[in-house]
């Protein structure tokens, strides 16, 4: 699937999905649907891309928590990457920076999926700094 709003791909059998606008509106439907038809066809582990997002408000956070907890619930995870800094203050905000899988770079989210060695999480290095 690809629309104007949502690139996808597959990298080593992980779902790359970059969000090119922001959450609100139609988009938020998009990612959802797409993310539950994913988890149907079995494919759990998602990253997420947020590079063109530059601000989330709680809506926003909402809908992903509500991506996150389908895609647990059916064995997987969804992994976000790429954050802006004002996002990323948000989460610390919200301390879902301790519960969301955080990346700095989409290189990073699949060496953690795939096992490879990388440097920390995202949201270890918000926690000790």
């Amino acid at each position: 699937m690809t629309s104007i709003e949502l690139k996808e791909r597959k990298v080593d059998g992980v779902t790359i999905l970059t969000v090119e606008q922001g959450l609100k509106g139609e988009m938020e439907s998009i990612l959802k649907e797409r993310i539950d038809q994913l988890v149907q066809e079995g494919s759990l582990q998602i990253v997420v891309d947020l590079k063109h997002v530059p601000y989330m408000d709680s809506r926003d956070i909402g809908r992903l928590i509500r991506s996150h907890l389908s895609v647990r619930q059916a064995g997987g995870r969804v992994r976000l990457c790429n954050l802006s800094d004002k996002v990323l203050d948000v989460l610390r905000m919200t301390r879902l920076d301790t519960v969301l899988d955080l990346y700095k770079s989409e290189a990073e989210a699949l060496a953690a999926i795939l096992g490879r060695k990388t440097e920390s999480r995202a949201s270890a290095i918000t926690r000790t700094g």
